[in-house]
């Protein structure tokens, strides 16, 4: 049986607060920007981290499930902390929307999550709020739909439109993001629940699929989540190995591995024996399994953790380009910028690794 992969394994999300374990090794602690369950398929991984997790509320970041860094590809806008208090630069680092909100999600869709007081709603990039702040939590907008969860029923996520409507009534648990027209959501199974509460575990959660209303519809097979993209190659599980299809379904690369990332700029960042290293279309590794976390390529580089706590970017041969001198990188390049850590501190680089922000 096929499971579409993205929605079976835990990566990590580019704007949270994660404190991982790989070979012992703790991963920095940063400021959370949102909160929001896990969902779809994210950079920055682990081998280790490789499993289903019901876990504290995370952030939707990107709805390609890419690096995409935190950036908004309709206008390039990078969220940014200025004294407390998060709003938008552009690729120059100029400042685009003042840091005046609590906290901020990236564009999507032509709209960015804010929160005003303890209050969600959506601004457009010209900083116009669309949709009032009425929200206890909020996700991004990935195929028209955005996760929300409202004051009458605050511990249930629902779905809104671009309007504001509620579409979707609060009733999840946890819900991934809308592609094509269908969602993963769960809810906790109602005879685990004390179990978990004397274990001392997260509840376990049944997961079904949903459409655009609502409705339950049955589990999609892989080639649903084609783009359209020429020659897109999507990932699957079958019998806890991660392989290849194309989008008429057909296995490209059979499964192998214990953990893969959609391809970008034409590879595929996937784990082998705890380590990451890259394949081409054939399945063929262009850069051999080396590195403890790594992130997709985006813009012809890759973040990777090079040494100890230190991370720095590759180019597509494998040659390191720019320095580990970062404690952490967010997804990749986009527009030119890439997010990452220093001193716990997030900032954003160019590809000549010169501080922009």
């Amino acid at each position: 049986m096929f499971l579409p992969f993205f929605d079976e394994i835990l990566f990590m999300k580019l704007t949270f607060m994660w404190i991982g374990v790989s070979v012992g090794t703790l991963l920095p602690t940063i400021t959370p920007m949102v909160t929001r369950e896990p969902s779809t398929t994210t950079a920055n991984i682990s081998c280790l981290q490789v499993r289903q997790s019901n876990e504290a509320a995370q952030p939707l970041v990107d709805d390609t499930g890419m690096a995409a860094g935190r950036a908004n590809a309709e206008r390039a806008l990078f969220d940014v902390t200025v004294d407390g208090k998060q709003g938008f630069i552009d690729k120059h680092g100029d400042i685009i929307i003042e840091p005046k909100y609590e906290k901020v999600l990236p564009f999507h869709e032509g709209l960015a999550a804010v929160q005003v007081g303890q209050q969600w709603g959506f601004i457009d990039s010209q900083d116009s709020m669309v949709i009032e702040p009425q929200f206890v939590q909020v996700g991004s907008f990935a195929d028209g739909l955005a996760p929300v969860k409202i004051l009458r029923v605050s511990n249930r996520w629902g779905f809104i439109n671009r309007q504001g409507d509620l579409v979707i009534e609060p009733q999840f648990d946890h819900v991934d993001d809308f592609r094509n027209g269908i969602a993963k959501v769960g809810m906790v199974a109602p005879d685990r629940v004390l179990l978990s509460l004397i274990a001392d575990v997260g509840p376990e959660l049944d997961y079904h699929f949903v459409d655009r209303t609502g409705n339950e519809v049955p589990e999609p097979r892989p080639e649903h989540y084609a783009t359209g993209k020429p020659s897109e190659l999507i990932s699957f599980r079958q019998d806890g190995l991660v392989g290849f299809v194309d989008a008429d379904g057909d296995i490209i690369i059979k499964p192998q591995f214990v953990a893969a990332l959609e391809f970008s700029d034409g590879l595929a960042c996937v784990c082998r024996d705890r380590l990451f290293g890259y394949i081409d279309r054939t399945g063929e590794f262009v850069i051999p399994p080396s590195f403890q976390y790594a992130n997709p390529f985006a813009e012809g580089l890759a973040g990777v953790q090079i040494e100890e706590g230190k991370w720095g970017f590759i180019d597509k041969t494998g040659k390191v380009v720019i320095p580990p001198n970062y404690n952490w990188v967010y997804g990749g390049f986009r527009e030119g910028l890439a997010q990452v850590v220093v001193a716990g501190q997030a900032r954003y680089i160019n590809q000549r690794g010169e501080w922009v922000w």
